[in-house]
């Protein structure tokens, strides 16, 4: 029995008196969320970039119901009651996310999660999937896709409020570029965002999709030859455990459809991509976690050729061994002393650079930085009870190695 949750500010239970089912409309990316041009109605279309689609009561009212039963699904099989959670079935940890499948699907379907660890709090991290103008909206979520070329609030179905600043319902459109001699790709969806507080303190935050078909945002392969692609019970969990040194986990769950002569080697190469998405967003929160401003003037850097241990191992310089500079404090180190980590810097976007693993701990970002992961990375590190991995999301998220200083 897991724990019971409330929102925060919301009255709202991971442990629904009933087990949560979706329904068949919503279960396979076919018929999730549709809404034909024949029995919906017909709405106002979107003037310019922000404007938005006005959808008559009762289409709001329809997709809102829908909407809800996929949400109430996918939260109780993540954290409600034992029975309702999925059995994720362990495939392969790499470069720091863990890769699990969920084999209850139907033919031609495929559903996974990537799972990864940043040091941001959640209700940070939530701030990405809120609502916002079009540059907003562009600007973050090319955090998490590398190719997003477009990307569009549609209509605003249940805005935040006061009261519940994180908990919104909308529809967004996003498009795709793809390699030359592909059809370029464009999703349109309904997404959920919410905040909770369990019972044990940890803060859980969510953003949940599913494809949706609106006559405003019709089908552009005709015209573009643009494919519209179809995804179902999807989007984001992020749970921090609230105690010290915990780090938030995040949870990308991805339902697809996959088809074509060869769909095992579609559904590795999916796998590859949204851990790839996953990875961003982790990797983004450590970036902002360090400030070039702080690091040690290059004039201040210890010459290489005078220093002749490791300032973190103390481990002596041979003529065989390389030194490398910490740009954060100027010490040197040697090639086992120091981890590559991306920094904004002003004028030059991103930048990778060498920190040494004391700086590193010093900031607290050593228990999650991905060489450090992946001293740890195998499909054996993965528990698993031969049966599956329950309880996905709440695992505690805790280092499993003490600090090193």
């Amino acid at each position: 029995m897991g724990p019971r949750s409330t929102v925060t500010r919301t009255r709202y239970s991971d442990t629904p008196s009933r087990r949560a089912q979706p329904t068949p409309s919503i279960a396979a990316p076919k018929s999730s969320l549709s809404m034909s041009s024949s029995t919906a109605g017909s709405g106002s279309r979107p003037r310019g970039p922000d404007d938005l689609i006005e959808l008559s009561p009762e289409r709001k009212t329809a997709i809102l119901q829908l909407m809800e039963e996929s949400e109430r699904g996918v939260v109780a099989s993540m954290i409600g009651e034992h029975a309702s959670l999925t059995s994720w079935k362990p495939r392969v940890r790499k470069k720091g996310i863990a890769y699990y499948v969920d084999e209850n699907v139907g033919k031609g379907l495929t559903r996974f999660c990537c799972v990864g660890h940043t040091d941001a709090p959640v209700a940070e991290i939530m701030k990405m999937f809120m609502v916002s103008n079009t540059d907003t909206l562009l600007k973050n979520v090319r955090i998490m896709y590398r190719n997003v070329t477009e990307a569009r609030i549609l209509s605003v179905l249940q805005p935040a409020t006061r009261v519940n600043p994180m908990h919104s319902v909308y529809i967004r459109y996003l498009s795709f570029d793809t390699p030359k001699l592909m059809s370029g790709r464009d999703l349109c969806v309904c997404v959920s965002t919410n905040l909770l507080t369990l019972s044990d303190n940890s803060t859980v935050g969510y953003c949940l999709w599913d494809s949706v078909e609106l006559p405003e945002c019709p089908d552009r392969y005709a015209t573009d030859k643009i494919i519209r692609s179809k995804m179902w019970r999807s989007g984001y969990f992020f749970r921090n455990s609230g105690k010290p040194y915990a780090l938030t986990k995040v949870c990308y769950l991805i339902g697809v459809e996959i088809g074509g002569p060869a769909p095992q080697l579609t559904g590795r190469i999916y796998m590859s991509i949204f851990g790839g998405n996953c990875s961003r967003v982790c990797k983004h929160y450590r970036k902002r976690s360090l400030d070039p401003e702080t690091f040690v003037s290059r004039s201040l850097w210890k010459p290489k050729n005078t220093v002749k241990a490791c300032s973190v191992c103390t481990r002596a310089f041979t003529a065989l061994h390389k030194r490398y500079h910490c740009v954060c404090c100027g010490d040197v180190v040697c090639r086992r002393c120091f981890f590559t980590e991306d920094v904004s810097v002003r004028g030059a976007v991103v930048t990778r650079v060498r920190i040494c693993s004391y700086c590193m701990h010093r900031a607290g970002m050593l228990r999650s930085n991905i060489k450090a992961l992946e001293e740890r990375d195998s499909l054996g590190s993965v528990d698993s009870d031969g049966t599956g991995v329950r309880d996905l999301l709440r695992r505690d998220s805790t280092p499993d190695f003490a600090p090193l200083f």
